[in-house]
């Protein structure tokens, strides 16, 4: 690992690199080789081509160990993950301007799998144990990866559906100059209007949004 930690280190520190991506890709050769391997137990005809399957034993036996009974291709699906973690695991352990990095939030290090097949990534994200492995509390990190979750919170304008019927008829009553009672019976803003509805349009309109659906401003 010697000269990639080497450019990744000058990246950093000479070219000021906040992201490092570590990218496996699917249907890979030496990782199916290796799962293989570690299933038939019968080694590598050359002492090159082990030196290569011991680089991805550990993720080969991780993946044979959590999914024993799964097919050939889940299993070195699994396997290319989790050799992405290894290697990321490897960099962190060896790199300090790296493992700094990551401790104070400068640099992020995550992982993603190239799909030879489409063009497409699947972001693996960072390592799961990335926070143990610099030695830090990473704050930001944990936000970023937060799932998204939603309050609940008691509804503060009518229902949805009300909203939209009354929306519809007053841009009937617009298209149709028919019995307007929006803002041209009540142009001034009322602060006792309690807005429910939140419209998003091009400023190349050139009517308001209140004349279109004949309603009251602040509404």
């Amino acid at each position: 690992y010697g000269g990639l930690l080497g450019s990744a280190e000058y990246a950093i520190a000479v070219l000021k690199t906040k992201l490092i991506v570590v990218t496996g890709h699917t249907l890979c050769g030496a990782v199916t080789a290796t799962v293989k391997e570690v299933l038939s137990k019968e080694g590598m005809p050359t002492e090159n081509l082990g030196v290569v399957v011991d680089n991805i034993r550990a993720a080969a036996e991780t993946a044979l160990e959590t999914l024993p009974d799964a097919p050939l291709e889940q299993q070195v699906k699994l396997a290319t993950k989790l050799n992405i973690f290894e290697a990321m695991h490897k960099m962190m352990k060896h790199s300090t301007i790296i493992r700094d990095g990551i401790a104070s939030e400068e640099l992020m290090l995550v992982g993603a799998v190239y799909n030879i097949e489409d063009g497409s990534l699947d972001w693996v994200g960072p390592h799961p144990e990335q926070e143990t492995i610099v030695g830090s509390t990473l704050h930001v990190h944990r936000w970023r990866e937060a799932p998204y979750s939603r309050k609940s919170m008691p509804p503060s304008s009518p229902d949805a559906r009300a909203i939209i019927d009354r929306l519809q008829a007053g841009n009937k009553r617009f298209v149709e100059q028919d019995e307007l009672h929006g803002v041209h019976e009540n142009a001034s803003f009322s602060h006792d209007v309690e807005p429910d509805t939140i419209l998003v349009g091009s400023s190349n309109l050139r009517v308001p949004y209140e004349d279109v659906f004949d309603s009251r401003p602040g509404q």
